[in-house]
């Protein structure tokens, strides 16, 4: 615990009212706004966020907007973000805020969090920042904001210890503005109380245990016992003329909707001929351009990418990548940008 919050919360604000960021989701008095940004600022940097962003709102300016469009496009405005399944929960639970609740997004904390795909954290970055309500939003910049701030050394990974992180910023809260302190206390995290910090430009330096003791390094404290699942893919490249040909994902299981280039499990021999009977289709000629490999949050991919030449494409269904109307996921988005550069 800090032993004068209100003193390091006042340090925080003036810091936050000179520096902070000029970002299209703040100084918006829009739940949807925010929820929106939230939820693409999940595991994507602010600054690849921003003009998905307004691309977004541009497209989808209102909720019920959004709940009455087709989930492909809501999908093809998300292409490139990646976590796909964070738009399918987006649109979803718009489609819960227009039908059900006469398209006013929800100010009550409890129901906030009930929304599909939203958890503690959005739900109370959101009910503080649209609403102005004093709820600690606690994310990793928060968590390492504080673990240093006090010198709190357990796993902040486990709930218990989070929520005593929580704790501590729930005594940092100003009750007439709280929107602003929780986006200060993120902003701070986000460009000086970085993994690595530049402890000599931040506002609550003399008060940073971690900076005393010299421990910025050692805090916060994260076990990660999580192993990723390898898997390894030959893909294949099927191009003729400006077209080429992409397979649509089953309807469940990771990428679900989104569309591929075909990619085999196993050696490539064995691949080739699962490619020729899927499709129909004889290889006459192939060559080997480049291996990417593609992180999940569970899973990492080897990709082994083939240039295939086949002997007839009259049945194979051919598209245009320009004028593609529908999402490509973003492991094959990144094959398509290296293909550019062959």
């Amino acid at each position: 615990m800090l032993n004068k919050p209100a003193q390091s919360t006042k340090k925080l604000m003036d810091w936050y009212a000179v520096h902070k960021r000029d970002l299209p989701f703040r100084g918006i008095d829009n739940p949807y706004f925010t929820w929106v940004s939230e939820i693409m600022l999940q595991q994507t940097q602010v600054d690849t966020a921003v003009p998905y962003f307004n691309r977004f709102i541009k497209r989808f300016s209102t909720v019920c907007a959004l709940a009455n469009a087709d989930q492909a496009e809501v999908l093809k405005y998300w292409e490139g973000l990646g976590y796909y399944r964070r738009a399918k929960h987006l649109h979803e639970s718009a489609q819960r805020i227009c039908h059900e609740m006469d398209g006013v997004f929800p100010s009550d904390l409890k129901t906030i969090e009930s929304l599909k795909g939203v958890g503690r954290y959005i739900a109370r970055a959101i009910h503080s920042i649209a609403f102005n309500q004093p709820s600690a939003a606690v994310d990793g910049n928060v968590l390492r904001v504080i673990s240093r701030l006090t010198g709190f050394d357990q796993d902040v990974m486990k709930p218990k210890n989070a929520r005593i992180i929580e704790d501590t910023v729930n005594t940092m809260i100003p009750h007439a503005t709280p929107r602003d302190f929780t986006q200060a206390l993120m902003e701070l995290g986000a460009t000086v109380c970085q993994k690595k910090p530049n402890c000599a430009v931040c506002p609550l330096q003399s008060e940073c245990v971690a900076f005393r003791d010299n421990r910025q390094a050692e805090l916060p404290v994260v076990v990660k016992n999580t192993k990723k699942t390898e898997k390894s893919f030959h893909v294949f490249v099927v191009k003729y003329a400006d077209k080429v040909l992409l397979v649509k994902r089953p309807e469940v299981g990771l990428l679900a909707n989104l569309y591929t280039f075909p990619q085999f499990e196993g050696q490539f021999d064995a691949a080739k001929n699962a490619f020729e009977n899927s499709f129909n289709a004889r290889v006459i000629n192939h060559a080997h351009a480049f291996n990417i490999d593609h992180l999940f949050s569970h899973q990492v991919w080897h990709l082994s990418v083939h240039l295939i030449e086949c002997a007839d494409y009259a049945g194979l269904d051919l598209v245009s990548l320009t004028n593609f109307p529908y999402a490509i996921a973003k492991a094959h988005l990144n094959i398509i940008d290296q293909l550019k550069e062959i």
